[in-house]
């Protein structure tokens, strides 16, 4: 989804993404998105996983595959991750919130695969359904 940074799917995946940041209460200097090649967006999560104490978790989204969650590895490294959220990759806030709670109870939500990346009409889908919650002013 290579689209213009100030258009109305940029202003809509900021609203998507702070209205996730939002509902798991994560403080905006922890999140950052980005409209480019491969849109995507972080959200540094304040809390651990019982399985790995050690490790900082991270709520990570793309266009292809929508949410998952994350340990936090070296700038260099690709993330571990531990869960899909599959399903729409504009899952409602609450929904997010719920698959991250499960995460990190060990309860196993979502899926270990990445879900199947999106095809190019589901793309152009995408930009319009994002556009719209920048248009109609929509933040969650």
């Amino acid at each position: 989804m290579n689209v213009d940074p100030d258009s109305l799917t940029a202003r809509g995946l900021a609203n998507y993404v702070v209205s996730v940041a939002a509902a798991l209460r994560v403080p905006g200097h922890a999140v950052h998105h980005e409209v480019s090649e491969l849109s995507s967006a972080y959200l540094a999560l304040h809390r651990r996983s019982p399985v790995f104490p050690e490790m900082d978790l991270m709520l990570l989204w793309d266009e292809r595959h929508g949410w998952s969650v994350a340990l936090e590895t070296a700038p260099a490294d690709d993330p571990v991750v531990l869960a899909y959220l599959g399903g729409d990759v504009l899952a409602e806030a609450d929904e997010v919130h719920r698959f991250v709670e499960d995460v990190i109870a060990g309860r196993c939500p979502g899926q270990p695969e990445a879900p199947t990346a999106l095809d190019r009409d589901q793309i152009e889908e995408l930009v319009w359904r994002l556009a719209a919650r920048a248009e109609d002013g929509l933040a969650a």
